[in-house]
């Protein structure tokens, strides 16, 4: 391969990751919003498992008449397959867990355990991508954590053993899923699909161990932060999905670290919770590192060997 050609790469690399960073930061905004609409419902008595199941309900079949109307197929070729259901399997649990520690923790506490899935990536990524992670990588992880602590603000008297348990277990399943979700070849609506169904039953079986679902009717209470759920979940998990390819899992991870720094802004807006300059200062601190690790990021194309 010529120098041309492998700058003609480079610039092509390069322009892959701004994609897919624009797509992450994205899709971490619209799932900062999504934490606002689960927290209203949680407070109207919707849970988690009724929103995974009704969200799938009303998924599945609008993702099955998308790909009729586009002329997709639906099916998975075999050597897809295992990766999509790992993923879907890594991004049910994750919304599971995740979504029920909300009834048991303070939304500050569970973001903040839950927060912990970059550490994660940082440290499984150099034993299953066989990488070695620049010091850069390590520094930058941890600073934009200590942001995320201190724009969430955890007040240790509030834990709960349960929602703990659950919040930990949200974050090794997200960290899961980015990790695989960066090997995804399949198309980005075929996943999306195949995610949904696969979240029916898993949401039922969870939400009849707890206890059973809500009532339709209960739903109506909390239309409007459902639909605000819906909606951030939607555009989220898409923009996830999209960006999954084109960036590396770590990248991406930490770029999903701007999701609680848009929560709290939303919830100041919408719920009019006081932002304190503790938090400010943690949101800043989690924008600085970011800006600092997609700018170097994308000064430096990854190299390639003639």
């Amino acid at each position: 391969m010529s120098l041309i050609d492998l700058g003609a790469a480079g610039a092509a690399a390069q322009r892959t990751a701004r994609v897919g960073s624009a797509l992450a930061l994205a899709g971490a905004s619209a799932y900062g919003v999504n934490i606002v609409g689960a927290r209203l419902c949680a407070q109207l008595g919707v849970t988690g498992a009724d929103i995974v199941v009704y969200r799938a309900l009303a998924f599945a079949p609008l993702l099955a008449l998308a790909a009729f109307v586009l002329r997709r197929r639906l099916t998975l070729a075999p050597g897809e397959r295992g990766l999509v259901i790992r993923f879907a399997l890594a991004s049910v649990a994750t919304a599971l867990c995740y979504l029920s520690a909300l009834k048991t923790l303070p939304v500050p506490v569970a973001v903040t355990i839950f927060y912990t899935y970059p550490l994660i990536l940082i440290v499984l990524t150099p034993y299953i991508d066989r990488v070695r992670l620049p010091g850069r990588r390590w520094i930058v992880a941890i600073a934009a954590c200590a942001g995320v602590v201190m724009a969430v603000g955890p007040h240790a008297e509030a834990l709960d053993p349960r929602g703990v348990a659950f919040a930990l277990g949200g974050a090794v399943f997200c960290a899961g899923m980015f990790l695989t979700g960066s090997r995804l070849q399949s198309d980005g609506l075929v996943t999306f699909f195949w995610c949904q169904l696969i979240a029916l039953p898993l949401g039922l079986a969870f939400a009849y161990a707890v206890g059973g679902l809500s009532e339709p009717s209960a739903l109506w209470i909390a239309a409007l932060p459902l639909a605000v759920n819906v909606a951030g979940f939607f555009l989220g998990f898409l923009m996830q999905v999209l960006a999954a390819p084109r960036i590396s899992a770590a990248s991406a991870g930490l770029l999903f670290l701007f999701e609680p720094v848009v929560a709290i802004v939303a919830a100041a807006l919408w719920l009019g919770e006081h932002v304190s300059p503790v938090q400010a200062a943690g949101m800043a601190v989690v924008i600085g590192a970011l800006a600092y690790d997609a700018w170097s990021g994308l000064r430096t194309p990854p190299p390639l060997s003639p």
